[in-house]
């Protein structure tokens, strides 16, 4: 058996903010600068603006995916043991101090098997790490240094590709940030770099042969459940993407698996053992 790809196009219908986490505030300019990643171009390295897939693994389909579960399950938020909540939400993190227990393996397959969503992204309980994600996801702007990329992965984007650089898309905005008036001197300009309206990535998503088909159809749910912002500057409509030309699994045996085993998910998440017998996520 074969990997599965499948792959959507997000278009900007905002300009989009995405702060560099290399340099964050503290570079030459004082303006924070959009996320950038290194590469070469006509054989000269250089940072380039591009977007981080490990946020889109988080805003596109892991929140998406717990905010579907808890509604589903009839879950409030508050509910749930702090580690369980981080689990599903960010990918939760290993207690200080935690041992691993003897059959670490075996409950993390039997975590995987109750809770697709798991199966796809990963995460970690108190104690271990679940086995690795299903999932794996890369992203290129759509744009002449990213051209010979896409010319792989996505070689009808290649001729748009070459009709813009990534650097034409850059522009900055100052916004205000404080309380009281100016005249009290509690304002405080700031200045950030943006990606145009318009701007295109392409999103790949590659699933291990072995996925099962709940949780390759979890991809179409986090979709379908995504508010549809990327980046930094929401509250201000920044961000803003339309997904377009998707090509993904059918949603059916994702919502068809939470529907038949929705007792015992809710049961496991509330209580903590994630459907194992044993407390793995502690209050």
């Amino acid at each position: 058996m074969k990997p599965k790809r499948y792959g959507f196009v997000m278009e900007a219908i905002e300009p989009v903010a995405h702060g560099d986490t290399l340099t964050g505030i503290d570079n030459a300019t004082n303006t924070r600068l959009f996320m950038r990643s290194t590469m070469l171009v006509r054989g000269i390295p250089m940072r380039v603006p591009d977007i981080s897939e490990n946020a889109l693994r988080t805003v596109v389909f892991r929140v998406p995916l717990a905010l579907h579960l808890l509604g589903a399950l009839g879950i409030e938020k508050g509910t749930l043991p702090q580690a369980v909540t981080n689990l599903l939400f960010s990918g939760g993190n290993m207690a200080s101090g935690a041992k691993s227990p003897s059959d670490e393996i075996e409950l993390g397959h039997r975590i995987r098997g109750l809770y697709p969503g798991l199966e796809l992204l990963g995460g970690a309980v108190d104690a271990f790490i679940l086995p690795r994600s299903r999932l794996r996801l890369a992203a290129w702007p759509v744009a002449r240094e990213f051209r010979w990329a896409l010319e792989h992965v996505a070689p009808h984007l290649a001729e748009e590709a070459e009709r813009v650089s990534v650097f034409d898309l850059l522009s900055e905005e100052v916004r205000t940030r404080g309380t009281g008036t100016e005249s009290e001197g509690n304002q405080m300009l700031y200045q950030y770099e943006v990606l145009a309206a318009g701007a295109k990535f392409f999103v790949e998503l590659t699933l291990e042969a072995a996925t099962s088909p709940a949780a390759e159809a979890a991809v179409a749910v986090a979709l379908d459940h995504w508010d549809g912002y990327f980046g930094g500057q929401a509250r201000q409509g920044r961000g803003r993407m339309e997904v377009r030309d998707a090509k993904l699994p059918k949603p059916d045996a994702y919502l068809e698996h939470v529907e038949v085993y929705a007792e015992a998910m809710k049961a496991g998440l509330l209580d903590g053992t994630l459907g194992t017998g044993k407390v793995v996520c502690g209050p």
